[in-house]
């Protein structure tokens, strides 16, 4: 079985770092990296030979919006089949619709709690982790 890859995108140091360690308990399989900001996922994916199997993105960033950095990923079809959630301090409507209509997957509200960002990994893991190969081989058969 091969490793989950996931990108954790978010220029936040402390909200990069809890990530990570929910990863690390709730998902040990999966390979984690973290990037600062959307200039360097571009520059990230553009050099990787392989894709991650999901994006965490964080909107409020320095250098390149989440938005803008959406935008730029969908640009390129070579990532149109990576997912990508928007993991954001923001509980704004109008965020919400503008990172639908640029297709991100998901969009969820950083909560306040470690017991509800345990759950927000599990739903990750489970929607876009857990099992995804099987899926994907049945859809294509």
């Amino acid at each position: 079985m091969s490793t989950d890859c996931v990108f954790i995108v978010d220029d936040d140091e402390d909200d990069r770092f809890l990530v990570q360690q929910i990863f690390e308990q709730q998902s040990p399989e999966s390979e984690l990296r973290t990037l600062v900001n959307g200039a360097e996922l571009l520059q990230t994916l553009a050099e990787s030979d392989n894709l991650p199997d999901l994006i965490l993105l964080d909107l409020n960033m320095p250098v390149m919006s989440g938005l803008e950095t959406l935008e730029r990923v969908r640009q390129n079809p070579a990532y149109e089949s990576v997912p990508i959630v928007i993991l954001t301090t923001s509980d704004q409507a109008i965020d919400k619709q503008r990172a639908t209509r640029l297709r991100a997957n998901g969009f969820i509200t950083k909560p306040p709690t470690i017991k509800q960002y345990n759950e927000i990994v599990l739903n990750l893991k489970r929607d876009w982790l857990s099992g995804k190969s099987t899926l994907n081989q049945a859809g294509n058969a």
